[in-house]
């Protein structure tokens, strides 16, 4: 399927390309304050690494987008919605803010809700979800402000510098259906 550009009023998401797998965006992959929520802190990363990673992704389960800056094009950060089960039409969705002058922006709110709206509008799923770190209070506010509510806690399930922390799942229904 041809995916859009999805336009927002600070940034806009187009689905990554290999070519997008730049040294900014390994840097970001390899920084421990950057990373340290995600799982894909436990590799080191690549120009090479990134790029089969933006492969693996291309496809109708998952869609892996580049968020940009509308003012200058920067890449600054990721989202993802896959995973898709197509039978049950649900997915997950995440997020990378990978350039830190962007934090506490409302760039991942903006993100998250350019995402479900096209999951939700383009690909007629009936569910998104996604988990965080409890510790991760701009993951849960960005969600929270979107409308996903809180579904459930694994308790201690992530260990993170020598602490076991939950993890908190997030869940939003199409409300189109």
């Amino acid at each position: 399927m041809e995916v859009p550009v999805l336009d927002g009023e600070q940034i806009y998401l187009r689905r990554l390309t290999e070519d997008d797998a730049s040294e900014a965006y390994v840097s970001w992959m390899n920084n421990p304050e950057i990373n340290q929520y995600l799982e894909s802190r436990f590799y080191t990363h690549t120009i090479e690494s990134t790029k089969a990673f933006i492969r693996s992704v291309s496809n109708d389960s998952n869609y892996l987008f580049g968020i940009f800056l509308k003012d200058c094009g920067k890449h600054i950060g990721n989202v993802k919605v896959g995973g898709i089960n197509h039978y049950h039409r649900y997915a997950d969705i995440g997020f990378l803010i990978g350039e830190k002058e962007y934090w506490g922006k409302g760039i991942a709110t903006e993100a998250i809700k350019l995402a479900t709206s096209f999951a939700f509008v383009t690909l007629r799923l009936h569910k998104l979800w996604g988990g965080l770190y409890s510790p991760n209070i701009g993951s849960l506010r960005a969600f929270q402000k979107n409308g996903y509510e809180q579904e459930g806690v694994k308790k201690s399930q992530y260990l993170l510098n020598g602490i076991y922390y939950d993890d908190i799942m997030f869940g939003k229904v199409n409300p189109n259906e």
